[in-house]
């Protein structure tokens, strides 16, 4: 499993865990329904971009010499590290299945962000 797989696991377990204690019946993905089932869509959203992300996060480390993954890997991680607690501070002000709407489309937009910044660096393949 690559790093950017491992530094993953923590988020996804932060939300998972939280998913359960907040909720013992699952909620499924609405988009016309209420806050709930549109976190749950924002949960599925968020996946499907961190999948994107990894897959062009490791198509672009591959694409680096050893010498320059240490510090490519080190960005990563710095992003990482700094995503959370920006999402935390914007959706302070809400509550309930609203924060968590609000806290998962933060982290899905500043995810699309950091896919938009490597899939510039990805040499295309045409």
């Amino acid at each position: 499993m690559t790093a950017s797989r491992l530094s993953a696991l923590p988020l996804l377990l932060l939300l998972s865990t939280a998913a359960l204690a907040a909720e013992k019946t699952p909620v499924d993905c609405d988009r016309q329904g209420d806050e709930r089932q549109l976190a749950a869509c924002a949960a599925q959203d968020l996946a499907a971009a961190e999948t994107r992300l990894a897959d062009v996060y490791d198509r672009r480390r591959a694409a680096l010499s050893p010498a320059q993954r240490p510090a490519f890997e080190r960005l990563q991680q710095l992003w990482q590290a700094d995503r959370t607690p920006r999402c935390t501070t914007a959706t302070r002000g809400f509550s309930g299945a609203m924060q968590q709407l609000q806290y998962l489309s933060c982290l899905k937009s500043m995810t699309l962000l950091r896919l938009d910044d490597l899939q510039r660096q990805v040499p295309r393949r045409d």
